[in-house]
Parts: structure tokens; C-alpha cells; sequence
């Protein structure tokens, strides 16, 4: 079973030995487990995981459903040459740049997101937050509320500006985690 276990250690930049460490083995069965010399079972998917901070199914492999016949490039005009090489196949892999991604749903036109559209973020905690600084996030509240704001990093406390005229200003706001979007998917 293909796994992402290297993409994600090397994203963290942990080495072989940093992740052995963690989960209690050697470093040449971490690579064996990578390059899939050796069976992933559900334990070891469960404590790499756990090294990761992630969900067990990130680290499985699942280009199957990503890929997409990449016919060329459209211009300015609104044309373009096909230079797909039928006897190639080549594919666009459709890969979500995140380590815990979280998505929602829009159901009505918020700032410059339309209703309908499905909102993707790389959720992030505790000090990692700071890494969202000005974006537009999806975020969760102490309380239980997702809420979607531009976050505002300032003397240490966390500032959520609505997107839309009608929303609230949070200032110093608590917050359990905040996923910064990464995409806007829209369907037609």
C-alpha cells in the first residue's frame, strides 16, 4: 500500500531518527514503511499518525480520485493548443496542500466567496496559529461556533474581522483552532 508517510515527515522537516524516536522503532523501519518494503497496518498507521499530528487516513495514498487528464493551457484569448500526448496520459493530480484539512460550506455570498461554493483550510493550533496572520480562515470557537473571519495577529491576542459589513468584530477572541482557506471549490 502506497503511503504519504515520507511526504508528510519530510514536510515537518523530522528526520528518519526524529520519527523512530517518536514511535518507538528504528529508523530503517520508518523507511521500510515508507517506501512500502514493509506491510502498514492499522497500529502503525496509528502511530505514525499520532507523530504527525494527523488523522490516520491522511497518510494513505489516494491519487486514484485526484487525477485529472491535463489537456493544456488556455490563453488570454480564451484558446489554446491541446498538448495532451493521448499515448501519455498526462495527468494533473489534484493534491490538497494540507496536513488536517477542513472544509465548510458556504450558504450564502460571504467578502469574495459566493454561496454554494466549498470553503478548504489547513487547520493549525496553538502557536502554529500565528502562521495565519491576515488570511481568510475557517475558524472554531471555545464555544463550538465555526465562524469564517480574517485572523489578526496582534500582542499575542487574536483579532477576527468579519469578511462580510454585517459581522462581528472578536477582539482577543478564544479560539480552539483556525484553518487558513487554501481553496475555494465551486461547482456550475
Amino acid at each position: 500500500m502506497q503511503t504519504r508517510i515520507r511526504e508528510l515527515r519530510k514536510r515537518r522537516g523530522m528526520t528518519l531518527q526524529q520519527v523512530a524516536d517518536i514511535v518507538r522503532t528504528t529508523p530503517q523501519t520508518v523507511q521500510r514503511l515508507e517506501t512500502a518494503n514493509m506491510t502498514v497496518s492499522m497500529d502503525w498507521l496509528r502511530r505514525l499518525a499520532s507523530a504527525f499530528g494527523v488523522p490516520p487516513a491522511t497518510l494513505i495514498a489516494d491519487d486514484a480520485n485526484r487525477a485529472i487528464p491535463l489537456l493544456g493551457r488556455i490563453g488570454r484569448e480564451g484558446a489554446g493548443t491541446c498538448t495532451r500526448d493521448m499515448a501519455k496520459n498526462d495527468l494533473m493530480t489534484f493534491d490538497i496542500a494540507a496536513e488536517d484539512p477542513v472544509a465548510v460550506q458556504l450558504e450564502a455570498d460571504i467578502g469574495d466567496y459566493a454561496a454554494g461554493s466549498y470553503l478548504i483550510g489547513n487547520r493549525l493550533f496553538g502557536a502554529d496559529i500565528v502562521n495565519a496572520h491576515g488570511a481568510d480562515c475557517i475558524v472554531m470557537t471555545r464555544n463550538g461556533r465555526i465562524l469564517l473571519r480574517r485572523l489578526l495577529w496582534r500582542d499575542g491576542g487574536i483579532s477576527l474581522v468579519p469578511l462580510a459589513p454585517s459581522g462581528d468584530v472578536r477582539f482577543d477572541a478564544e479560539i480552539e483552532w483556525a484553518a487558513r482557506v487554501i481553496i475555494q471549490l465551486r461547482y456550475f
